[in-house]
């Protein structure tokens, strides 16, 4: 039986997290506003980020891999990520969003072992977020929680697409607008506990840090440029209650992108992310396109 290639199903699950802005950041829905987007996403890659899991360096000759070293996939293996996402976001009071995400996901890892691809449904994410202030800046404290209703298989022939157990996130959000300068800054700090999964005998996930800086510039009216820099940072997974060396993952990517309102609440976003550190991740950039709308429900 080959081994599974571990890091390409949880990879998409973070990128999701890491790139799928809600509505405004810090700033909450008015109430009884829907706001609604599609994304899509897409990765193709040879590299990752070595995690000390493995005891040679892949395509290495007699030396080891250094812990975040960018190496990669061993037997020439390639990771493709295809992924939609549809979020909704609908203002139950002023101060109060309500959130949800449904992913779609088209995994394919191919080596010279063979090749697999699984696509279906992914992990629902929903919470809420409360604006807590909203001057001199904007403050806001978002819970979510994340379901295993994603696919899930332990056959190491089978790419996953869930990781079979829960997430509970808190995050502080935090924005500012300078306005009358075309400019504003958003900075997302956050904890996710990350639960056993629902079969204790697989690998228990860690709790993960994690962290979004983004600053945006109004070229003209309509057209917004902007850039960021996503973090991800996770303790070490356990096994049988014992810590497994090594097997936290991490991430750093710069994002540059473009956000354009086209005509009145519809708006498209689009941007690349450039992975610049990492271990037990995936390595390269990642394209994204998105088209939201924005409207009132109440009249």
């Amino acid at each position: 039986m080959r081994n599974r290639p571990d890091v390409v199903a949880p990879t998409i699950l973070i990128l999701v997290t890491l790139s799928t802005q809600l509505f405004a950041g810090a700033w909450t829905l008015k109430r009884g506003d829907l706001w609604v987007k599609t994304s899509f996403y897409y990765q193709k890659t040879k590299d990752r980020y070595f995690g000390g899991l493995s005891p040679a360096c892949p395509l290495a000759r007699n030396r080891n891999c250094k812990n975040g070293e960018r190496v990669r996939f061993v037997l020439n293996g390639e990771s493709k990520i295809k992924a939609v996402f549809l979020d909704l976001s609908y203002g139950l009071l002023d101060e109060l969003q309500l959130n949800v995400q449904i992913p779609y996901y088209d995994l394919e890892f191919d080596d010279f072992g063979g090749d697999r691809n699984t696509t279906d449904i992914g992990d629902i994410r929903f919470g809420a977020q409360y604006r807590l202030i909203a001057n001199p800046f904007v403050s806001s404290v978002k819970i979510e929680a994340k379901a295993p209703t994603g696919f899930f298989n332990r056959d190491a022939e089978v790419v996953p697409i869930g990781d079979d157990q829960w997430d509970l996130e808190l995050m502080a959000r935090f924005g500012k607008s300078l306005w009358p300068i075309p400019v504003y800054a958003n900075l997302d700090v956050g904890y996710r506990f990350r639960f056993k999964p629902a079969d204790d005998t697989i690998r228990e996930p860690g709790n993960e840090f994690i962290f979004r800086a983004e600053a945006g510039y109004n070229v003209l009216k309509t057209l917004q440029v902007k850039a960021g820099l996503n973090g991800l940072y996770g303790n070490k997974f356990k096994q049988a209650d014992l810590v497994i060396p090594d097997s936290q993952r991490q991430i750093l990517f710069f994002e540059p992108g473009i956000h354009w309102n086209v005509q009145g609440p519809l708006a498209i976003d689009t941007g690349v992310q450039f992975s610049l550190s990492g271990k037990n991740y995936t390595a390269g950039q990642v394209f994204n396109f998105g088209l939201s709308y924005n409207f009132s429900l109440i009249k």
